[in-house]
């Protein structure tokens, strides 16, 4: 756990610019959102896929013991949010691809019966709530059209939907990505 917290602040010390302009996460709901294609197969991600291969190989020779220490004071902070350092540096084929991935939602707006349209897509459970946020490239920032109901926020679920190349800075993370959602459903190993 320590090896992947100081793998992941590591990516920070390659964030040399932000991507794109930042987008305030929206107050109201987005009724304009294009739906997703239902019949598009989804491409399943892991969360490494959102990493960009020169942040891959920087968590891969610090695993190995590799990294230049120094590299550790050069880490800095890109997001206005507490505590949350990485890169908001992507993987600019993911853009417009539609993808299904693993993870755990994180409520951004809440409606009657325990419902929203705005989540957060994290990687581990309490991440935001519990921890500092993961790197911005490690959350993808989800919108649906539709009111996604939710049961439970501890357990693992997986996400369908557009994934797109989207600063979003909410109140409890920035992301590098957003995902305009087709489905969410509970976690099942196929």
């Amino acid at each position: 756990m320590i090896l992947r917290r100081i793998g992941l602040s590591v990516l920070a010390c390659f964030a040399i610019t932000a991507c794109g302009e930042t987008t305030p996460a929206p107050q109201d709901t987005d009724t304009s959102l294009v739906a997703v294609d239902p019949d598009a197969e989804a491409e399943v991600l892991a969360w490494s896929d959102l990493l960009p291969e020169q942040d891959l190989e920087a968590l891969q020779a610090l695993s190995e013991g590799r990294a230049d220490p120094s590299l550790m004071s050069m880490m800095g902070q890109q997001s206005e949010v507490e505590g949350q350092i990485g890169t908001f540096n992507v993987v600019e084929d993911l853009d417009g691809l539609v993808v299904r991935m693993p993870g755990y939602i994180l409520p951004l707006d809440f409606s009657e019966n325990s419902s929203a349209r705005e989540f957060l897509l994290l990687p581990y459970h309490g991440a935001c709530v519990h921890t500092p946020p993961p790197p911005p490239n490690q959350i993808v920032y989800l919108r649906s059209p539709e009111l996604i109901r939710f049961d439970s926020l501890w357990e693992p679920v997986w996400v369908e939907g557009r994934m797109e190349i989207e600063r979003v800075d909410t109140d409890l993370a920035a992301t590098a990505y957003s995902m305009v959602v087709r489905s969410v459903e509970p976690y099942q190993t196929r």
